[in-house]
Protein backbone atom coordinates (compact mmCIF):
# COMPACT_ATOMS: atom_id res chain seq x y z
CA UNK A 1 0.00 0.00 0.00
CA UNK A 2 2.82 2.12 0.82
CA UNK A 3 4.28 1.99 -2.60
CA UNK A 4 0.89 1.94 -3.90
CA UNK A 5 0.13 5.78 -1.98
CA UNK A 6 3.71 6.50 -3.15
CA UNK A 7 3.46 6.29 -6.97
CA UNK A 8 -0.09 8.10 -6.90
CA UNK A 9 1.72 10.94 -5.04
CA UNK A 10 4.69 11.14 -7.45
CA UNK A 11 1.61 11.39 -10.36
CA UNK A 12 -0.07 14.24 -8.60
CA UNK A 13 3.40 16.21 -8.12
CA UNK A 14 4.32 15.82 -11.83
CA UNK A 15 6.33 13.50 -11.21
CA UNK A 16 7.91 10.47 -13.89
CA UNK A 17 3.82 8.96 -15.00
CA UNK A 18 6.04 6.06 -17.07
CA UNK A 19 7.92 5.45 -13.53
CA UNK A 20 4.65 6.01 -11.37
CA UNK A 21 2.01 3.87 -13.29
CA UNK A 22 5.12 1.53 -13.51
CA UNK A 23 5.30 0.78 -9.71
CA UNK A 24 1.11 1.35 -9.57
CA UNK A 25 1.19 -2.00 -11.50
CA UNK A 26 3.78 -3.31 -9.38
CA UNK A 27 2.35 -2.56 -6.51
CA UNK A 28 -1.05 -3.97 -7.48
CA UNK A 29 0.28 -7.27 -8.78
CA UNK A 30 1.98 -7.98 -5.72
CA UNK A 31 -1.55 -6.81 -3.79
CA UNK A 32 -3.07 -9.60 -5.62
CA UNK A 33 -0.43 -12.18 -5.32
CA UNK A 34 -1.30 -11.58 -1.52
CA UNK A 35 -4.67 -11.91 -1.47
CA UNK A 36 -4.73 -14.92 -3.90
CA UNK A 37 -2.54 -16.82 -1.34
CA UNK A 38 -5.32 -15.77 1.22
CA UNK A 39 -8.03 -17.48 -0.60
CA UNK A 40 -9.58 -14.33 -2.09
CA UNK A 41 -10.56 -14.84 -5.69
CA UNK A 42 -10.39 -11.13 -6.72
CA UNK A 43 -8.00 -7.80 -5.45
CA UNK A 44 -11.16 -6.04 -5.29
CA UNK A 45 -13.18 -8.94 -2.77
CA UNK A 46 -9.62 -9.27 -0.70
CA UNK A 47 -9.63 -5.34 -0.44
CA UNK A 48 -13.56 -4.96 0.88
CA UNK A 49 -13.06 -7.71 3.38
CA UNK A 50 -10.21 -5.72 4.58
CA UNK A 51 -12.41 -2.26 4.58
CA UNK A 52 -9.42 -0.86 2.31
CA UNK A 53 -10.42 1.77 -0.53
CA UNK A 54 -7.40 2.30 -3.01
CA UNK A 55 -7.43 5.99 -3.90
CA UNK A 56 -8.04 7.05 -7.57
CA UNK A 57 -5.35 7.02 -10.00
CA UNK A 58 -5.05 10.36 -11.52
CA UNK A 59 -5.87 10.70 -15.01
CA UNK A 60 -6.98 6.80 -15.17
CA UNK A 61 -9.84 5.30 -12.91
CA UNK A 62 -10.48 9.21 -11.27
CA UNK A 63 -14.27 8.61 -11.44
CA UNK A 64 -16.55 11.12 -13.73
CA UNK A 65 -18.90 11.89 -11.47
CA UNK A 66 -19.14 11.57 -7.35
CA UNK A 67 -22.02 9.39 -5.97
CA UNK A 68 -24.50 11.81 -3.66
CA UNK A 69 -24.23 11.11 -0.03
CA UNK A 70 -27.50 10.18 1.62
CA UNK A 71 -28.76 13.26 3.64
CA UNK A 72 -27.74 14.63 6.58
CA UNK A 73 -29.12 13.73 10.00
CA UNK A 74 -29.12 16.72 12.41
CA UNK A 75 -26.09 16.97 14.79
CA UNK A 76 -24.92 13.28 13.59
CA UNK A 77 -21.43 12.82 14.06
CA UNK A 78 -18.90 13.31 11.16
CA UNK A 79 -17.37 10.73 9.34
CA UNK A 80 -14.87 8.29 11.21
CA UNK A 81 -12.03 9.03 11.27
CA UNK A 82 -9.41 6.89 8.53
CA UNK A 83 -8.54 3.28 10.22
CA UNK A 84 -4.59 2.93 10.57
CA UNK A 85 -3.09 1.80 8.11
CA UNK A 86 -6.23 2.50 6.11
CA UNK A 87 -5.50 5.19 3.16
CA UNK A 88 -7.92 8.34 3.29
CA UNK A 89 -10.35 7.68 0.53
CA UNK A 90 -9.64 9.26 -2.86
CA UNK A 91 -7.13 11.34 -1.51
CA UNK A 92 -3.26 10.29 -2.77
CA UNK A 93 -0.57 10.15 -0.14
CA UNK A 94 1.26 13.31 1.08
CA UNK A 95 4.70 13.87 -0.13
CA UNK A 96 8.08 14.99 0.87
CA UNK A 97 6.41 17.12 3.86
CA UNK A 98 3.69 18.98 1.90
CA UNK A 99 0.10 18.40 2.81
CA UNK A 100 -1.65 16.41 0.72
CA UNK A 101 -3.32 17.78 -2.16
CA UNK A 102 -7.16 18.27 -1.90
CA UNK A 103 -9.21 15.89 -4.09
CA UNK A 104 -10.91 18.22 -7.05
CA UNK A 105 -14.72 18.74 -6.51
CA UNK A 106 -17.22 19.18 -9.49
CA UNK A 107 -18.45 22.70 -9.69
CA UNK A 108 -15.48 24.42 -7.57
CA UNK A 109 -12.54 26.29 -7.93
CA UNK A 110 -9.55 23.80 -8.03
CA UNK A 111 -6.97 24.09 -5.35
CA UNK A 112 -5.22 26.33 -7.18
CA UNK A 113 -7.18 28.77 -7.24
CA UNK A 114 -5.97 32.17 -5.79
CA UNK A 115 -7.67 32.29 -2.09
CA UNK A 116 -9.98 35.44 -3.11
CA UNK A 117 -11.81 33.93 -5.34
CA UNK A 118 -12.12 30.52 -3.81
CA UNK A 119 -15.01 28.81 -2.05
CA UNK A 120 -14.66 25.79 1.00
CA UNK A 121 -13.63 22.54 -0.56
CA UNK A 122 -16.12 20.02 -0.06
CA UNK A 123 -14.75 16.21 -1.26
CA UNK A 124 -18.55 15.37 -1.46
CA UNK A 125 -21.49 17.90 -2.11
CA UNK A 126 -24.12 16.71 0.81
CA UNK A 127 -27.43 15.38 -1.17
CA UNK A 128 -29.46 18.65 -2.04
CA UNK A 129 -26.85 20.82 -1.80
CA UNK A 130 -25.21 22.22 -4.97
CA UNK A 131 -21.77 24.35 -5.36
CA UNK A 132 -23.26 28.02 -5.25
CA UNK A 133 -24.23 27.22 -1.78
CA UNK A 134 -20.28 26.38 -0.58
CA UNK A 135 -19.05 29.71 1.12
CA UNK A 136 -16.13 31.85 1.01
CA UNK A 137 -13.23 29.71 1.85
CA UNK A 138 -11.88 33.26 3.83
CA UNK A 139 -14.21 34.32 6.95
CA UNK A 140 -13.82 37.82 6.14
CA UNK A 141 -15.04 36.89 2.29
CA UNK A 142 -18.04 35.48 3.93
CA UNK A 143 -18.99 38.32 6.08
CA UNK A 144 -19.05 40.74 3.05
CA UNK A 145 -20.89 37.87 0.96
CA UNK A 146 -24.40 38.76 1.95
CA UNK A 147 -27.55 39.24 -0.37
CA UNK A 148 -28.64 42.71 -1.41
CA UNK A 149 -32.15 44.18 0.51
CA UNK A 150 -33.80 46.95 -1.14
CA UNK A 151 -33.23 50.32 0.75
CA UNK A 152 -30.06 48.79 2.61
CA UNK A 153 -26.21 48.98 1.76
CA UNK A 154 -25.06 45.56 0.63
CA UNK A 155 -22.55 45.49 3.18
CA UNK A 156 -25.41 45.61 6.12
CA UNK A 157 -26.83 42.69 4.97
CA UNK A 158 -27.20 39.24 6.67
CA UNK A 159 -26.23 36.00 5.27
CA UNK A 160 -29.07 33.20 5.62
CA UNK A 161 -28.49 31.99 8.77
CA UNK A 162 -25.55 33.91 9.91
CA UNK A 163 -25.76 37.30 11.97
CA UNK A 164 -24.94 40.72 9.94
CA UNK A 165 -21.34 41.97 10.46
CA UNK A 166 -20.51 44.80 12.28
CA UNK A 167 -20.13 47.79 9.54
CA UNK A 168 -18.85 51.60 10.01
CA UNK A 169 -21.21 52.85 7.79
CA UNK A 170 -19.17 56.13 7.84
CA UNK A 171 -16.01 54.48 6.79
CA UNK A 172 -15.25 54.14 2.71
CA UNK A 173 -14.86 50.90 1.55
CA UNK A 174 -10.79 49.87 0.85
CA UNK A 175 -9.95 48.76 -2.54
CA UNK A 176 -8.65 45.19 -2.78
CA UNK A 177 -5.35 44.93 -2.66
CA UNK A 178 -3.28 44.21 -5.94
CA UNK A 179 -2.04 40.74 -5.63
CA UNK A 180 1.64 40.67 -3.80
CA UNK A 181 4.00 37.88 -3.20
CA UNK A 182 3.16 36.17 0.27
CA UNK A 183 5.98 36.54 2.88
CA UNK A 184 8.60 33.86 3.14
CA UNK A 185 9.19 33.89 6.66
CA UNK A 186 7.76 35.45 10.42
CA UNK A 187 10.09 37.81 9.62
CA UNK A 188 9.91 39.07 6.71
CA UNK A 189 5.84 39.44 7.74
CA UNK A 190 7.19 41.57 10.10
CA UNK A 191 9.02 43.88 8.16
CA UNK A 192 6.95 46.46 8.39
CA UNK A 193 6.09 46.96 12.17
CA UNK A 194 7.92 49.77 14.03
CA UNK A 195 8.65 48.07 17.21
CA UNK A 196 11.63 48.53 18.95
CA UNK A 197 13.13 45.60 21.45
CA UNK A 198 13.46 48.77 24.04
CA UNK A 199 9.61 48.67 24.08
CA UNK A 200 9.19 45.39 24.67
CA UNK A 201 9.21 45.33 28.47
CA UNK A 202 8.53 42.21 30.93
CA UNK A 203 4.76 41.65 31.60
CA UNK A 204 6.43 42.02 35.47
CA UNK A 205 8.41 45.90 35.19
CA UNK A 206 5.11 48.02 36.46
CA UNK A 207 4.69 47.95 40.07
CA UNK A 208 1.21 46.71 40.80
CA UNK A 209 -1.23 46.81 44.33
CA UNK A 210 -2.50 43.34 45.14
CA UNK A 211 -5.64 42.64 45.36
CA UNK A 212 -8.90 40.73 47.03
CA UNK A 213 -10.46 38.62 44.40
CA UNK A 214 -13.61 39.81 45.65
CA UNK A 215 -12.64 43.87 45.13
CA UNK A 216 -12.95 43.32 41.41
CA UNK A 217 -15.32 45.51 39.49
CA UNK A 218 -18.10 44.58 38.05
CA UNK A 219 -17.18 43.47 34.15
CA UNK A 220 -17.49 46.30 31.73
CA UNK A 221 -17.57 46.65 28.10
CA UNK A 222 -17.26 49.57 25.61
CA UNK A 223 -20.11 51.72 25.17
CA UNK A 224 -20.91 50.40 21.46
CA UNK A 225 -21.35 47.19 23.32
CA UNK A 226 -24.65 45.59 24.29
CA UNK A 227 -24.69 42.68 26.68
CA UNK A 228 -27.11 39.73 25.60
CA UNK A 229 -26.65 37.15 28.15
CA UNK A 230 -24.32 37.18 30.95
CA UNK A 231 -23.27 33.97 33.38
CA UNK A 232 -21.08 33.88 36.19
CA UNK A 233 -19.34 30.62 36.38
CA UNK A 234 -18.57 29.85 39.96
CA UNK A 235 -19.11 25.85 39.68
CA UNK A 236 -16.60 24.52 37.26
CA UNK A 237 -16.60 21.01 36.17
CA UNK A 238 -13.65 19.53 34.59
CA UNK A 239 -15.70 16.40 32.09
CA UNK A 240 -14.54 16.95 28.77
CA UNK A 241 -13.91 13.32 27.89
CA UNK A 242 -16.44 10.97 28.17
CA UNK A 243 -16.00 6.90 28.35
CA UNK A 244 -15.12 7.42 31.85
CA UNK A 245 -11.89 9.51 31.32
CA UNK A 246 -11.55 12.72 32.64
CA UNK A 247 -8.95 15.61 32.64
CA UNK A 248 -6.21 15.92 36.11
CA UNK A 249 -9.28 16.80 38.58
CA UNK A 250 -11.13 13.66 38.09
CA UNK A 251 -14.74 15.24 37.25
CA UNK A 252 -14.39 17.49 40.57
CA UNK A 253 -17.40 20.48 41.41
CA UNK A 254 -14.77 23.06 42.21
CA UNK A 255 -16.53 26.09 43.76
CA UNK A 256 -14.37 29.32 43.87
CA UNK A 257 -16.07 32.16 44.58
CA UNK A 258 -13.99 34.19 41.41
CA UNK A 259 -17.45 36.34 41.16
CA UNK A 260 -16.57 38.50 37.91
CA UNK A 261 -13.33 37.41 37.27
CA UNK A 262 -14.62 34.19 35.94
CA UNK A 263 -18.16 35.77 33.59
CA UNK A 264 -19.12 34.45 30.16
CA UNK A 265 -20.64 37.67 28.62
CA UNK A 266 -22.37 37.42 25.04
CA UNK A 267 -22.41 40.46 23.72
CA UNK A 268 -23.23 42.12 20.64
CA UNK A 269 -21.56 44.74 18.96
CA UNK A 270 -23.50 46.14 15.48
CA UNK A 271 -25.28 43.25 14.62
CA UNK A 272 -22.54 40.81 15.40
CA UNK A 273 -22.66 38.19 17.94
CA UNK A 274 -19.67 37.55 19.98
CA UNK A 275 -18.90 35.82 23.13
CA UNK A 276 -16.28 36.60 25.40
CA UNK A 277 -15.51 34.09 28.06
CA UNK A 278 -12.87 34.78 30.45
CA UNK A 279 -14.10 31.54 33.02
CA UNK A 280 -12.96 29.10 30.21
CA UNK A 281 -9.67 31.16 29.71
CA UNK A 282 -8.62 31.38 32.89
CA UNK A 283 -9.91 28.00 34.38
CA UNK A 284 -7.73 26.12 31.73
CA UNK A 285 -4.56 26.78 33.21
CA UNK A 286 -5.49 26.88 36.83
CA UNK A 287 -4.63 24.11 38.66
CA UNK A 288 -6.60 25.12 41.98
CA UNK A 289 -4.90 22.69 44.24
CA UNK A 290 -1.57 23.54 43.22
CA UNK A 291 -1.10 26.44 42.04
CA UNK A 292 -0.93 29.89 43.93
CA UNK A 293 -3.26 33.08 41.94
CA UNK A 294 -2.83 36.85 42.81
CA UNK A 295 -4.28 39.61 41.14
CA UNK A 296 -2.53 43.17 41.28
CA UNK A 297 -4.11 46.70 40.32
CA UNK A 298 -2.13 48.50 37.56
CA UNK A 299 -2.36 51.85 35.93
CA UNK A 300 -5.27 53.19 33.41
CA UNK A 301 -7.82 50.52 34.66
CA UNK A 302 -5.32 47.82 34.19
CA UNK A 303 -5.48 44.10 35.96
CA UNK A 304 -2.81 41.97 36.51
CA UNK A 305 -3.32 38.11 37.30
CA UNK A 306 -0.21 36.10 37.99
CA UNK A 307 -0.57 31.96 38.05
CA UNK A 308 2.39 30.74 39.87
CA UNK A 309 2.70 27.18 40.08
CA UNK A 310 4.67 24.94 42.08
CA UNK A 311 7.87 24.48 40.41
CA UNK A 312 8.15 28.00 40.24
CA UNK A 313 7.00 28.70 36.35
CA UNK A 314 4.99 31.96 36.16
CA UNK A 315 1.97 33.03 34.29
CA UNK A 316 1.71 36.35 33.44
CA UNK A 317 -1.30 38.19 32.27
CA UNK A 318 -2.40 41.85 32.19
CA UNK A 319 -5.66 42.66 30.68
CA UNK A 320 -7.28 46.38 30.40
CA UNK A 321 -10.80 47.35 32.01
CA UNK A 322 -12.74 45.36 29.43
CA UNK A 323 -11.21 42.06 29.42
CA UNK A 324 -8.90 42.28 26.01
CA UNK A 325 -5.65 40.56 26.76
CA UNK A 326 -2.98 43.04 26.69
CA UNK A 327 0.11 41.09 27.71
CA UNK A 328 0.72 37.37 28.72
CA UNK A 329 4.19 35.79 29.59
CA UNK A 330 5.56 32.93 30.45
CA UNK A 331 8.74 33.43 33.02
CA UNK A 332 10.38 30.11 34.21
CA UNK A 333 12.38 29.44 37.54
CA UNK A 334 15.50 30.52 35.96
CA UNK A 335 13.95 33.87 35.28
CA UNK A 336 13.68 33.71 31.68
CA UNK A 337 10.77 35.19 30.00
CA UNK A 338 9.18 34.38 26.66
CA UNK A 339 6.08 36.87 25.93
CA UNK A 340 3.04 34.85 24.35
CA UNK A 341 1.26 38.16 23.54
CA UNK A 342 2.13 41.53 23.37
CA UNK A 343 -0.03 44.91 22.54
CA UNK A 344 1.72 47.95 21.46
CA UNK A 345 0.69 50.63 23.67
CA UNK A 346 0.27 53.23 21.43
CA UNK A 347 -2.93 51.18 19.39
CA UNK A 348 -4.62 51.11 23.34
CA UNK A 349 -7.24 53.74 22.22
CA UNK A 350 -8.24 51.26 19.93
CA UNK A 351 -9.57 49.02 22.89
CA UNK A 352 -11.80 51.58 24.17
CA UNK A 353 -14.28 50.48 21.51
CA UNK A 354 -14.84 47.35 19.93
CA UNK A 355 -14.06 47.28 16.09
CA UNK A 356 -13.06 45.84 14.20
CA UNK A 357 -8.58 46.30 13.80
CA UNK A 358 -8.70 45.74 10.24
CA UNK A 359 -11.43 48.18 9.18
CA UNK A 360 -8.99 50.23 6.96
CA UNK A 361 -7.15 47.02 5.36
CA UNK A 362 -8.10 46.63 2.10
CA UNK A 363 -10.19 42.51 1.00
CA UNK A 364 -7.63 39.94 1.45
CA UNK A 365 -6.28 38.90 -2.40
CA UNK A 366 -3.56 36.90 -2.36
CA UNK A 367 -2.56 33.78 -5.21
CA UNK A 368 -2.03 31.28 -2.79
CA UNK A 369 -3.99 27.90 -3.46
CA UNK A 370 -6.58 26.82 -1.10
CA UNK A 371 -3.90 23.56 -1.07
CA UNK A 372 -1.59 25.69 0.88
CA UNK A 373 -4.22 27.88 3.05
CA UNK A 374 -6.30 25.04 4.81
CA UNK A 375 -4.85 22.06 5.40
CA UNK A 376 -7.66 19.19 6.76
CA UNK A 377 -5.77 17.21 9.49
CA UNK A 378 -7.34 13.94 8.45
CA UNK A 379 -4.98 14.13 4.96
CA UNK A 380 -1.53 14.86 6.97
CA UNK A 381 0.55 13.22 9.32
CA UNK A 382 2.61 15.44 12.14
CA UNK A 383 5.49 16.21 9.92
CA UNK A 384 2.90 18.00 7.27
CA UNK A 385 0.83 19.36 9.81
CA UNK A 386 3.90 20.82 11.70
CA UNK A 387 5.47 22.37 8.08
CA UNK A 388 2.12 24.24 7.86
CA UNK A 389 1.78 25.14 10.63
CA UNK A 390 5.11 26.61 10.33
CA UNK A 391 3.97 28.96 7.58
CA UNK A 392 4.15 32.54 7.47
CA UNK A 393 1.24 34.70 7.21
CA UNK A 394 -0.21 34.96 3.73
CA UNK A 395 0.35 38.78 3.53
CA UNK A 396 2.38 41.41 5.69
CA UNK A 397 1.37 42.57 8.92
CA UNK A 398 1.13 45.72 9.67
CA UNK A 399 0.32 46.50 13.28
CA UNK A 400 0.54 43.77 16.22
CA UNK A 401 -2.87 43.09 17.28
CA UNK A 402 -4.24 41.64 21.10
CA UNK A 403 -5.49 37.74 21.34
CA UNK A 404 -9.07 39.35 21.46
CA UNK A 405 -8.60 41.26 18.33
CA UNK A 406 -7.89 38.43 16.77
CA UNK A 407 -10.71 36.49 17.86
CA UNK A 408 -13.17 39.51 16.77
CA UNK A 409 -12.03 40.31 13.58
CA UNK A 410 -12.31 38.03 10.91
CA UNK A 411 -10.08 40.07 8.58
CA UNK A 412 -7.30 39.79 11.02
CA UNK A 413 -7.51 35.84 11.09
CA UNK A 414 -7.57 35.15 7.08
CA UNK A 415 -4.04 36.44 7.83
CA UNK A 416 -2.87 33.21 8.96
CA UNK A 417 -3.51 29.84 7.56
CA UNK A 418 -5.70 27.17 9.02
CA UNK A 419 -5.87 24.11 10.22
CA UNK A 420 -9.07 22.04 10.19
CA UNK A 421 -9.97 19.03 12.13
CA UNK A 422 -12.14 17.24 10.23
CA UNK A 423 -11.22 13.70 11.78
CA UNK A 424 -13.12 15.13 15.13
CA UNK A 425 -16.77 14.42 16.54
CA UNK A 426 -18.77 15.40 19.21
CA UNK A 427 -21.85 13.98 20.54
CA UNK A 428 -25.37 15.22 20.07
CA UNK A 429 -25.82 18.90 21.34
CA UNK A 430 -22.69 18.51 23.30
CA UNK A 431 -19.53 19.35 23.77
CA UNK A 432 -18.04 16.21 25.15
CA UNK A 433 -15.81 13.81 22.92
CA UNK A 434 -15.51 10.18 23.24
CA UNK A 435 -12.16 8.60 24.97
CA UNK A 436 -11.69 6.78 21.44
CA UNK A 437 -11.51 10.51 19.83
CA UNK A 438 -8.65 11.87 21.74
CA UNK A 439 -6.34 9.96 19.48
CA UNK A 440 -7.31 12.23 16.28
CA UNK A 441 -5.69 14.99 17.48
CA UNK A 442 -2.16 13.19 17.96
CA UNK A 443 -0.71 14.69 15.20
CA UNK A 444 -1.53 17.88 15.92
CA UNK A 445 -0.13 17.99 19.57
CA UNK A 446 2.58 16.46 18.49
CA UNK A 447 3.34 18.88 15.50
CA UNK A 448 2.40 21.96 18.46
CA UNK A 449 4.99 20.24 20.79
CA UNK A 450 7.56 20.27 18.09
CA UNK A 451 7.18 23.76 17.45
CA UNK A 452 7.12 24.72 20.79
CA UNK A 453 10.48 23.10 21.44
CA UNK A 454 12.16 25.45 19.51
CA UNK A 455 10.30 28.60 19.67
CA UNK A 456 8.24 28.49 23.73
CA UNK A 457 6.42 31.20 22.62
CA UNK A 458 3.88 30.18 20.04
CA UNK A 459 0.55 30.80 20.43
CA UNK A 460 -2.39 28.82 18.82
CA UNK A 461 -6.07 29.86 18.45
CA UNK A 462 -8.78 27.16 18.50
CA UNK A 463 -12.27 27.89 17.00
CA UNK A 464 -15.46 26.37 17.19
CA UNK A 465 -17.94 26.42 14.60
CA UNK A 466 -21.44 24.96 14.66
CA UNK A 467 -24.23 24.23 11.80
CA UNK A 468 -27.60 26.87 11.71
CA UNK A 469 -29.81 24.75 13.06
CA UNK A 470 -31.17 25.73 16.87
CA UNK A 471 -30.50 30.01 18.05
CA UNK A 472 -27.75 32.26 17.61
CA UNK A 473 -26.48 32.14 21.00
CA UNK A 474 -27.06 28.20 22.32
CA UNK A 475 -25.20 27.96 18.80
CA UNK A 476 -22.58 30.60 20.35
CA UNK A 477 -22.20 28.23 23.68
CA UNK A 478 -21.49 24.68 22.13
CA UNK A 479 -19.09 26.24 19.54
CA UNK A 480 -17.00 28.26 22.56
CA UNK A 481 -17.66 25.12 24.71
CA UNK A 482 -16.42 22.45 21.92
CA UNK A 483 -13.06 24.81 21.54
CA UNK A 484 -12.07 24.70 25.01
CA UNK A 485 -12.41 20.97 24.42
CA UNK A 486 -10.00 20.44 21.88
CA UNK A 487 -7.99 22.83 24.32
CA UNK A 488 -8.48 20.86 27.37
CA UNK A 489 -7.37 17.27 25.37
CA UNK A 490 -4.12 19.38 23.96
CA UNK A 491 -3.38 20.19 27.19
CA UNK A 492 -4.28 17.21 29.11
CA UNK A 493 -3.52 14.55 27.44
CA UNK A 494 -0.44 15.44 25.03
CA UNK A 495 0.85 18.14 27.76
CA UNK A 496 0.91 21.26 25.04
CA UNK A 497 1.15 24.10 27.82
CA UNK A 498 -2.34 26.05 28.35
CA UNK A 499 -1.18 29.35 27.80
CA UNK A 500 0.12 28.50 24.43
CA UNK A 501 -3.47 28.02 23.56
CA UNK A 502 -6.59 30.39 23.18
CA UNK A 503 -10.04 29.56 21.96
CA UNK A 504 -12.67 31.01 20.15
CA UNK A 505 -16.73 29.91 19.38
CA UNK A 506 -18.27 31.77 16.27
CA UNK A 507 -21.45 29.33 16.41
CA UNK A 508 -23.27 29.46 12.99
CA UNK A 509 -21.31 32.63 11.89
CA UNK A 510 -18.75 31.29 9.44
CA UNK A 511 -20.89 28.31 7.56
CA UNK A 512 -18.77 26.08 5.10
CA UNK A 513 -22.12 25.57 3.02
CA UNK A 514 -24.57 28.22 3.38
CA UNK A 515 -27.69 26.53 4.89
CA UNK A 516 -30.40 26.36 7.20
CA UNK A 517 -30.30 22.71 7.50
CA UNK A 518 -28.46 20.59 9.87
CA UNK A 519 -25.29 19.98 8.31
CA UNK A 520 -21.93 18.04 9.38
CA UNK A 521 -19.73 19.76 7.06
CA UNK A 522 -20.16 23.27 9.40
CA UNK A 523 -19.73 21.92 12.64
CA UNK A 524 -16.18 21.38 12.96
CA UNK A 525 -12.89 22.85 14.84
CA UNK A 526 -10.12 24.81 13.23
CA UNK A 527 -6.53 25.94 14.68
CA UNK A 528 -4.64 28.74 13.56
CA UNK A 529 -0.82 29.74 14.42
CA UNK A 530 -1.43 33.45 15.43
CA UNK A 531 2.01 34.01 16.79
CA UNK A 532 3.30 36.08 14.25
CA UNK A 533 -0.37 38.27 14.97
CA UNK A 534 0.29 39.04 18.77
CA UNK A 535 4.01 38.68 19.67
CA UNK A 536 7.14 40.73 17.74
CA UNK A 537 9.30 38.43 16.45
CA UNK A 538 12.15 39.88 18.40
CA UNK A 539 10.60 38.61 21.66
CA UNK A 540 9.45 35.63 20.53
CA UNK A 541 12.46 34.25 18.90
CA UNK A 542 14.72 35.16 21.59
Amino acid sequence: MDAYNGAIADLMAGGDSAAARAELEASRAEMQALCAQAGYPSLEECLAAQSITLPAVPAIDQPAEQPAPEAPVPEQPAEPAPVEGQPAPETPAPVDGQPAPEAPVAGQPSPDTPVDQAVEVVETLPEGITAEDLAPVLDSAKDAAVAPVEGQPAEDQPVEGQPAPEVDASAEAPAPAEPVAPPTTDVDAQAQLAVEQAAIVSATEEAGERMDIQSFEPVTVPQNVTIINQTNVTNITNNTVTNNVTNNVQNNNINVNYGDVLTQVIVEVGNQLIINNRGQDTERFIEYDADEVYYERLGNGRIRETVLRPDGTQIVTVRNRNGDILRRSRITPDGREYILSWFDDRYYDDLLEWRDPARELPPLRLNIPVSEYVLDARRADQQQIETFFAQPPVEQVTRLYSIDEVKRSARVRDMVRRLEIGNLTFETGSANVGRDQVNNLSAVAGAMLDLLARNPAETFLIEGHTDAVGSDISNLELSDRRAGTVARILTDFYGVPPENLATQGYGERYLKIRTERAERENRRVMIRRITPLVTPYVASAQ
